[in-house]
């Protein structure tokens, strides 16, 4: 019985309703999805290839339902999201100090997220979950937030202009 078990959590994995008859044999598959969601890692960085205090890569493009696994290779970053800066309905989240935080996207739009201590040096990203629906709204709110950079000023705006 462990293997079915086993095949089970692979199966709810990759988003399949399993459906079981009384023969443990026999398994009837019904697609929750056209497809099948994907996982993406970013990494928190004090330093890579856009420069210091980054998440790599700081833009993605990805499908509804797809997650993404924030990783703590250096030490005290986070991932946040900013309220104003993702869609309606958009889950929030709010990883903690030097821990890795996996988000799950289940809402379309642009999403712009932060690391906490580092915003001042503009560490953001922006992820775009299928459509970019709220690309204005998100354009709009960038000015603001831009006047909290002492650094890196034009990072949100170039990473913006990648969508």
């Amino acid at each position: 019985m462990e293997p079915l078990i086993c095949l089970l959590k692979i199966f709810f994995k990759l988003r399949f309703f399993v459906l079981v008859s009384t023969s443990p044999l026999r398994i009837l598959f019904l697609f929750s999805n056209f497809y099948l969601s994907a996982d993406y890692e970013v990494r928190m960085l004090n330093s890579g290839p856009g420069g210091i205090m980054v998440f790599d890569p700081p833009v993605m493009k990805i499908k509804k339902g797809d997650t993404i696994h924030f990783k703590s290779v250096d030490m005290a970053h986070n991932s946040e999201s900013i309220n104003n800066m993702m869609p309606e309905g958009g889950d929030t989240w709010m990883g903690a100090m030097s821990e890795d935080i996996s988000v799950t996207f289940n809402t379309e739009g642009i999403y712009v997220y932060r690391c906490t201590p580092h915003i001042m040096m503009a560490m953001v990203g922006v992820i775009q979950v299928g459509n970019s629906n709220n690309l204005e709204q998100v354009k709009a709110q960038a000015s603001n937030l831009k006047n909290s950079f002492v650094t890196n000023k034009d990072r949100l705006d170039n990473y913006l202009s990648e969508l």
